[in-house]
């Protein structure tokens, strides 16, 4: 393998972070270029000079064009996302992996004092992240698709959704049990 083929695997990790990250500006980019250049053993500016070359577009450029015109990134188009989405649905057996509806409304999560909700008569999920760290977001999606399965098992009877349910706890013990294990193998969620 070429030396540049091995520095262009430090730009490649850089592009996989970027998305998972908290905040998109200056200072935080910076913190994870830092990381991954001593990870590749190349300095912070080689890092940057690699990932312009090989994308075209700065780092924070780059990332910007990912977000949409709000500043709210699509997690839809999230590879790390598509990625918990399928591993999720195998490990819960679900029939059908539903429509999940990223949202940055805050008015729906204070209004409904929730940071996730599963619409049982569609399927759907309903999923908040705004000011959210990605294993949140995560944890959030497997407890609602934890409710997906319920109901296709038909688990789930009128009223049985309030606070300390058997089926909420059931849907807490079992994300907080798999995000840990997803978060092994993908650390990079926890940024």
């Amino acid at each position: 393998m070429r030396a540049i083929e091995l520095y262009e695997s430090a730009a490649s990790d850089l592009a996989k972070k970027l998305p998972s990250l908290e905040k998109h500006d200056y200072n935080t980019i910076d913190k994870l270029m830092r990381k991954i250049a001593k990870k590749h053993r190349i300095t912070g500016d080689a890092l940057h000079d690699l990932f312009v070359r090989k994308y075209h577009k700065t780092p924070d450029s780059w990332i910007k064009d990912k977000l949409d015109e709000s500043g709210e990134e699509d997690l839809n188009s999230n590879p790390i996302v598509q990625k918990f989405l399928v591993w999720t649905s195998k490990k819960l057996n679900l029939e059908k992996t539903p429509k999940i509806e990223f949202s940055y409304d805050s008015d729906e999560a204070q209004e409904g004092h929730h940071t996730g909700r599963h619409n049982p008569d569609t399927g759907e999920v309903w999923v908040y992240c705004a000011n959210r760290n990605l294993v949140d977001i995560f944890r959030t999606v497997f407890h609602e698709l934890v409710h997906v399965r319920q109901g296709e098992l038909n688990m789930i009877k009128p009223d049985d959704s309030y606070p300390g349910s058997p089926i909420e706890a059931v849907a807490d013990m079992m994300a907080g049990k798999y995000i840990k294990i997803f978060g092994k193998m993908h650390p990079e969620i926890f940024q």
